[in-house]
């Protein structure tokens, strides 16, 4: 059993590392494998996080350079 999931943690850490060598962290919030490892909820929830994150960012740099 668990060398089951040592070969499918392996699967997704190389579907993660073409993921990236493909540019692929230029144009997906997260890499294959999360996708693969959370419920669409979560995946949701942590997309909401992430881009709240991003718009707090945004709106300091404006504030900071007065645009």
């Amino acid at each position: 059993k668990w060398i089951q999931k040592l070969r499918y943690n392996r699967k997704l850490r190389q579907m993660d590392d073409m993921w990236r060598m493909m540019g692929g962290s230029c144009f997906g919030l997260f890499p294959p494998s999360f996708y693969m490892r959370h419920t669409p909820e979560e995946i949701q929830r942590r997309k909401k996080e992430e881009l709240d994150k991003l718009k707090a960012m945004l709106e300091e740099f404006k504030e900071k350079n007065g645009l």
